[in-house]
């Protein structure tokens, strides 16, 4: 009985081992690791709570806890060897942004492409390589993919040419599907809206990015591999044996970095477009093999792909969900249809009018940007460091920028924050007081999306077209339905919704007919580069210089400043400009950026920083045409200008595409320059030449008549000569007759002489072989014997050693084998003593044993007597101690309980384990008081069970007494016996 309550105490003891354990575990995950650490929030499992909760939950736990702690601007997630801090605030994550060298994104690639991807560690090692180059250092392939994706998609000629041909693309995507429902007999049916989507955009893309030969096209069942990997994407950056955990996507990944291995292998990538190429290229130039090529190319794809479909997909929806929004989206659209027909020609769509005129529909999109959109912008913390001159951030941790809480804050967005109003992107364009910062809908900083001008041109276009040319309702004839988006996964890219929660639409054609459905088109846009025939960089800038012409007032004034300034850059290139802090020439250039970045500023309504008025087109239009290269402003006002367009990511991203192009301006107005004093020298050289050259004819007519009188003295004297020289001619032959006999005669008498010697000198070369041959078989003849000596004298040293070794050992095996014999012989002299001394004691033995047998009876009768006394002491105690047993169960009874300590010890362990993990509330501590009372009514049941069990059987308890004991004297007679035997035995032996 006493032992069943130590188990159960040992339970408890256990129990509250692991509740301190744990708590102690919480409070060492809750220490910071600095003073000035951003504060932390311990995790409802000590270390792996947060992974847990993220991994379980996707972007809604981090949403959640940042809501919960809306106080705190940045706070610290503890996980196993790292920190995690969260940014919430967008000051604080501006902060992050202009962090770059210290916080910085690149470290991170290289490990999540090798797990999303699937690279190899050879390539690995070179994406490793100088993520981050200074200025004027070695630059690695991020670096340079950098600079070739951020310069063609920068504004320019490219994007046009590439949002134009992407936009008809999916216009005739769209264009299909209306002509085939249209067909007679056919009628629309139900369509899953986000299905549609994806289709047309895949294949869409897939063509004007990679050619009509891409693998979309050639294998269209790939369609689906390419999104069963976007939606495992993050089981596949965990990395754990992808095939097992994540054996869908990583089929789907397999199979399209095979197709695309077939389509480079193919050469089908010449179709490509440029910025494809370019890209492989650079690849191809640092060792890339084709696997991996394509490999790379699957995430260029991705982003190209993704965010269009699934942003087109929400933008459409919430237009066809409000009719009031519907009817002002489609009046925009209208008149932009109609400007570009009046500007362009029927049946089109100029993009710039577009843009420039829906404002309602590019509200959409951004608001269903802040409401699907809750990426993370990475960072890695490179250097211990304090954000701000008051967060400390410890180097090894990882700081992400937490869209979905910024996104999600009333303080920025107003009390309707979780409502869908794109009002609130209307009013901006005033001024709203909203941080730049705080719209995360493409990132920022140095992760700011390159491809977000082409992005909002692509989804404005798709959806300004679906708007203008089809109805949209639900299978019922209704309204369509808004889905939840799904916030329990990764936020890899803008969340969907789940797919059981997909709305099925139908889509019918408005009355215009899909013959006139609008083409998107770009005004005075030329045809698109290709990289096969791209011109080289001076005629590029040239050609955007003189485009500027029909630009507004600011931008050509900021040309003419920067053309008549360009030649003090004097060959510098981008590299040596920013390392020459102390030369005027990069004032220039960064002048001239900030003029034309303001000018784009100014139209597009944005709030321009008061540093900047020098740059505003009011200003410049007041700017006198320089005599010589000066600056119309300060250095410190072109500093102050750029730190005011710093505040604003699309501000300072717009600064930069035009920097960019400074520098090609002024070496195009170089190469200008260069070119009319190459003019100029080689007029002045064919002046001289023409000069010469008259001098020279002059020159040449008096020795061309010299020549000739002397060639006609020459003429006359070699007519005199002509038979003197026939005289000569003939003696000659004559001599060279009798010269060939002679020498003819000679040589016959050599080549004999010569035939003998050699005939002579073959034979001595037979006799010499011969000689030598002898000599050889001599010689290896003589060389076997010596072998032979030498291996049989080695082999009689040896038998000779072996024979000294064994008569060695024998002499010594003598001798031991001597001493063993004396040895024996005083063991045997010492064994017969033994013996003697033995008999001796067995004599003495046989006494004793018959004085124990006479004593062993009367112990025999002693001992019955004694047992029989025990076995009524042992049942008065059972008596007693069940009547002890029946009062204690009858006083615990009344109270309706058999222990008093589940009762009060279960209760106070649940309410304090379910503590952590669990919202406080009233009902949660009710629960959990229930759920300790339930535990203890069944540890209390289970001790009454054991207590009956153990009265039932006291015969089978741990008293010494018991009659299974080994002290009884039955077992005491037969060991005695079993002595006697052994001892008669022995005696018998001996």
């Amino acid at each position: 009985m006493f032992g069943v309550d130590t188990s159960y105490a040992s339970l408890a003891t256990i129990a509250l081992g692991l509740v301190t354990f744990a708590v102690a575990l919480r409070h060492v995950s809750a220490r910071k690791l600095h003073p000035d650490e951003p504060t932390v929030l311990p995790p409802w499992i000590p270390f792996v709570g947060h992974l847990l909760g993220m991994a379980l939950e996707g972007s809604r736990y981090i949403k959640r806890l940042g809501l919960l702690h809306a106080s705190e601007p940045i706070f610290t997630l503890p996980v196993p060897g790292s920190r995690i801090y969260v940014v919430t605030e967008p000051s604080l994550a501006a902060l992050v942004q202009r962090s770059a060298k210290t916080l910085s994104f690149t470290p991170l690639v290289p490990d999540i492409t090798q797990r999303v991807l699937g690279l190899d560690k050879g390539t690995v090692e070179i994406v490793r390589q100088n993520l981050d180059p200074e200025p004027g250092g070695p630059r690695g392939f991020l670096a340079d993919v950098h600079d070739l994706v951020y310069g063609l998609l920068g504004p320019g000629e490219y994007l046009s040419s590439l949002s134009c041909v992407a936009s008809q693309e999916l216009c005739l995507q769209l264009d299909a599907y209306a002509t085939s429902v249209a067909q007679p007999g056919q009628q629309a049916r139900a369509v899953n809206l986000l299905a549609f989507v994806r289709h047309i955009v895949t294949v869409g893309t897939a063509r004007y990015l990679y050619g009509p030969r891409n693998p979309i096209a050639e294998e269209p069942e790939l369609e689906g591999a390419f999104w069963d990997f976007d939606h495992g994407l993050g089981s596949l950056m965990i990395g754990i044996w992808p095939s097992l955990t994540a054996s869908k996507a990583f089929r789907g990944r397999e199979a399209m970095v095979a197709a695309l291995t077939r389509y480079i292998e193919a050469g089908y990538d010449e179709d490509a477009e440029q910025l494809v190429k370019g890209r492989m290229q650079i690849e191809r130039d640092y060792g890339f093999s084709t696997e991996m090529i394509a490999r790379s190319s699957l995430s260029f794809f991705f982003a190209g792909v993704v965010n269009t479909t699934t942003t087109t997909f929400w933008v459409a929806l919430r237009v066809f969900a409000d009719a009031a929004l519907l009817n002002a989206v489609r009046l925009e659209v209208e008149e932009a249809v109609a400007l570009s027909e009046e500007t362009t020609g029927p049946a089109s769509l100029s993009i710039g009018i577009l843009k420039d005129k829906c404002v309602t529909l590019l509200a959409v999109l951004r608001e269903s940007l802040r409401i699907g959109s809750e990426n993370f912008s990475v960072r890695l913390v490179k250097e211990d460091m304090r954000l701000g001159g008051r967060y400390f951030l410890r180097k090894g941790s990882v700081v992400q920028i937490a869209g979905g809480v910024i996104h999600a804050d009333k303080t920025i967005w107003g009390d309707d924050v979780d409502e869908f109003n794109p009002q609130r992107f209307l009013a901006a364009r005033t001024d709203s007081g909203i941080h730049p910062a705080a719209f995360r809908g493409f990132g920022g900083g140095k992760t700011l999306c390159p491809g977000r001008h082409f992005a909002t041109t692509e989804i404005m276009v798709f959806a300004a077209l679906i708007v203008h040319s089809f109805d949209m309702s639900s299978p019922d004839g209704g309204t369509v339905r808004v889905p939840v988006k799904n916030d329990r996964v990764m936020p890899v890219h803008v969340l969907e919704p789940r797919p059981e929660d997909c709305p099925e639409v139908v889509l019918r054609p408005r009355d215009a007919s899909p013959s006139t459905e609008p083409q998107p088109t770009v005004q005075n846009a030329p045809k698109p580069l290709r990289f096969g025939d791209v011109p080289n960089k001076y005629e590029i800038a040239l050609s955007e210089l003189q485009e500027l012409e029909s630009e507004p007032l600011c931008h050509r004034i900021a040309a003419r400043l920067l053309v008549n300034n360009c030649q003090l850059l004097d060959g510098r290139d981008e590299a040596t400009i920013l390392t020459d802090s102390g030369k005027i020439a990069r004032d220039f250039v960064d002048s001239f950026a900030a003029s034309l970045a303001i000018c784009d500023l100014e139209r597009g309504s944005f709030r321009i920083p008061s540093a900047c008025a020098q740059f505003r087109e009011s200003a410049l239009a007041q700017v006198p045409a320089p005599v010589r290269p000066r600056l119309h402003v300060s250095p410190g006002e072109v500093d102050n200008c750029l730190e005011g367009l710093a505040q604003s990511d699309s501000a300072w991203n717009t600064w930069v595409s035009y920097r960019h192009k400074a520098l090609r301006f002024c070496e195009a107005a170089r190469a200008d320059n260069e070119r009319d004093q190459h003019i100029h020298v080689f007029e002045r050289i064919t002046k001289i030449l023409a000069n010469l050259t008259e001098e020279v004819e002059l020159e040449l007519e008096l020795r061309l008549q010299v020549l000739d009188t002397r060639l006609a003295d020459t003429t006359s004297r070699i007519d005199h000569m002509a038979p003197h020289v026939d005289d000569l001619k003939d003696g000659l032959l004559r001599v060279k007759r009798i010269v060939s006999e002679v020498i003819a005669r000679r040589a016959e008498d050599a080549a004999a002489t010569v035939k003998d010697g050699l005939e002579d000198a073959r034979n001595l070369q037979q006799l010499l072989a011969a000689l030598l041959a002898t000599v050889l078989e001599n010689e290896s003849f003589a060389l076997a014997q010596q072998n032979a000596l030498q291996t049989a004298s080695y082999q009689a040293n040896t038998e000779l050693s072996v024979v000294l070794t064994t008569l060695q050992a024998a002499a010594v095996s003598s001798i031991s084998l001597q001493q063993e014999l004396l040895e024996s012989k005083s063991r045997a002299d010492e064994i017969i003593r033994r013996q003697e001394a033995i008999e001796t004691g067995m004599e003495t033995l046989a006494g004793l044993a018959d004085a124990l047998t006479v004593q062993h009876d009367d112990h025999q009768r002693a001992l019955n007597h004694a047992q029989e006394t025990a076995e009524q002491v042992l049942g008065t105690l059972e008596s007693v101690s069940s009547s002890a047993g029946s009062l204690q169960s009858s006083i615990l009874g009344v109270f309706g309980m058999t222990r008093w300590w589940p009762y009060l010890l279960c209760p106070v362990t649940t309410l304090i384990v379910g503590s952590y993990g669990l919202p406080p509330s009233a009902m949660r501590n009710v629960v959990l008081l229930g759920l300790g009372e339930a535990a203890g009514v069944m540890i209390s049941a289970a001790n009454h069970y054991a207590s009956t069990t153990t009265h039932a059987d006291p015969l089978n308890g741990s008293s010494p007494l018991n009659r299974s004991s080994t002290c009884s004297p039955t077992y005491l007679i037969d060991d005695i016996t079993v002595y006697d035997s052994r001892q008669q035995k022995y005696f018998e032996a001996f």
